[in-house]
């Protein structure tokens, strides 16, 4: 009786019990055995791994042609042929600002002529404390390095020997050392490979280097280990975690893959080539007299041997000697599925990098128009993306270290260094990209023009330009064809029309 009423209590328990259901991607079974659970990008893993993931990415930008061009796509789109500053700053009258235009274009002229400069005497650059990249030089390497390293440094050297007193050097990410690290420096800062920072805020205090105890400005993958100031320290890297202190490589969810592609290209080509050395063998019959076999090693019998491993000729026929069979090799390499084969792995290595496949791995077969049009957005969404990163994160730091040097110095023209904020406002533009058909580009700008969706400025700042500068260019256009006896404005009988019938006709072949 007590078993019945057990079994009772029992069943009614199990009908208001409530079904507790975990996440499926936690689970744990046979099929998940081999799933290792990670922490993140964490400043421990960073100091294990970074050498080594490192490492391989830097061997593959040197010898994989898929890393190569994914480097080359990220130098071309992120910096292109540089950076453009336009110098905004501004006065209050009557209570709105007012840009204060020459001391604008003072600015801009500086910075370009320090940026691109080179001493007439040394030939030497004066951005580049070394005297050797211009400024769109180096930005293009820091490009390359962030992706190809995960990470780019800069040493900002105050008392350079040019006219604006300060330069600016390339570090290689490897000389921070990865692996320095203290919990606590009695400081009221801790140590996460090898930068240093606040305990509370994690705001970056210094970065430690190897370098040459004789010179400050040598680095060396050497002892000792020094501490520069991170005020003296441009770090450019994309955080995945909040408590990341250093950058990883850009592509290193495709690393493997690309590798185990890299390994399978070289076997494909190697049997390939094999197969192609060894059209033909001859066998001598198992069944058959020695005696009536042709010693083919004889020298009496060298012509017959020369007959049958000589070049042949296409539609040649050759009699094989008694005894011998010969046995044709037709070869299985390179495999007929190797092309689809390599593409689904191109794809998902192409989306690793965040970049489109087709021009990726220079592969426009069954593509579209349209379908190139939508993937092109998307990845040059991800471009801009960057830009803004390495423009926050470099570009407003490198202007605002150098406006501050260039107001202190005689080339400012007595611009008080008081009014720092004031000429500090400024923006930086990105490279911007034309599609491939223009012409409809240009009438969806005119009529979004039309209809207040869209300003000249903002339209010339899409393809790249910038329309205060091209307002006083076409002033001083103006005035040059007025000195020469022309107009001073161009005819329009050469301006496209809808009554143009070459324009018609180019449009109709454009769709």
């Amino acid at each position: 009786m007590k078993a019945l009423f057990k079994k009772a209590k029992e069943k009614r328990e199990r009908k208001h019990r409530v079904a507790v259901r975990g996440f499926a991607a936690a689970e744990v079974d046979r099929l998940l055995a081999g799933w290792r659970i990670d922490i993140g990008f964490t400043p421990g893993e960073i100091g294990s791994h970074l050498e080594a993931v490192r490492g391989r990415s830097r061997q593959m930008a040197k010898d994989n042609p898929h890393m190569r061009k994914f480097l080359a796509l990220v130098s071309t789109n992120v910096v292109g042929q540089g950076f453009s500053l336009k110098s905004l700053p501004h006065d209050i009258h009557n209570q709105e600002p007012v840009l204060d235009t020459k001391a604008a274009q003072f600015i801009e002229y500086h910075w370009r002529r320090f940026c691109t400069h080179r001493d007439p005497l040394t030939t030497q650059t004066y951005f580049d404390y070394t005297g050797i990249k211009t400024e769109a030089e180096m930005d293009r390497l820091n490009a390359e390095t962030w992706a190809r390293d995960g990470e780019y440094f800069i040493h900002v050297i105050r008392d350079a020997d040019n006219p604006y007193g300060i330069a600016f050097r390339v570090l290689r990410p490897d000389h921070c050392d990865h692996t320095y690290h203290q919990s606590d420096t009695g400081r009221g800062t801790l140590i996460h490979a090898g930068v240093e920072r606040n305990t509370q805020t994690r705001v970056p205090v210094a970065y430690w280097f190897r370098t040459s105890p004789r010179n400050a400005h040598a680095y060396h993958g050497t002892t000792p280990l020094i501490s520069i100031p991170a005020s003296e320290i441009i770090h450019g890297f994309v955080q995945k975690d909040e408590d990341q202190p250093r950058g990883v490589p850009m592509a290193h969810a495709s690393l493997r893959i690309l590798k185990m592609l890299d390994l399978y290209n070289e076997a494909e080509i190697t049997a390939a080539r094999d197969e192609a050395c060894s059209t033909r063998s001859y066998q001598a019959g198992d069944a058959s007299d020695p005696d009536d076999l042709i010693d083919l090693t004889d020298p009496d019998n060298s012509e017959v041997a020369n007959a049958l491993t000589q070049e042949k000729q296409p539609g040649q026929a050759e009699i094989v000697p008694r005894g011998y069979t010969m046995e044709i090799h037709t070869p299985q390499h390179p495999n007929r599925e190797i092309t689809a084969f390599k593409n689904s792995i191109l794809r998902d290595i192409a989306t690793g990098f965040g970049v489109e496949y087709a021009n990726f791995a220079n592969d426009w077969s069954g593509v579209s128009f349209s379908s190139v049009r939508a993937g092109t957005i998307g990845e040059r969404d991800m471009w801009m993306v960057l830009q803004d990163t390495m423009i926050t994160q470099c570009k407003q730091v490198q202007f605002l270290t150098w406006l501050r040097s260039f107001l202190n110095s005689q080339l400012s023209g007595g611009m008080p260094i008081s009014k720092l904020n004031k000429f500090a406002e400024h923006k930086f533009r990105g490279r911007r990209w034309m599609w491939v058909d223009p012409v409809k580009d240009m009438a969806s700008a005119e009529k979004a023009r039309q209809y207040g969706w869209k300003t000249d400025t903002e339209i010339a700042a899409d393809l790249g330009y910038d329309y205060d500068e091209n307002l006083r260019q076409m002033e001083r256009e103006s005035d040059a064809r007025e000195a020469h006896g022309f107009p001073r404005t161009m005819g329009s009988d050469n301006a496209p029309t809808e009554d143009n019938p070459r324009e018609k006709e180019e449009t109709q072949d454009s769709e």
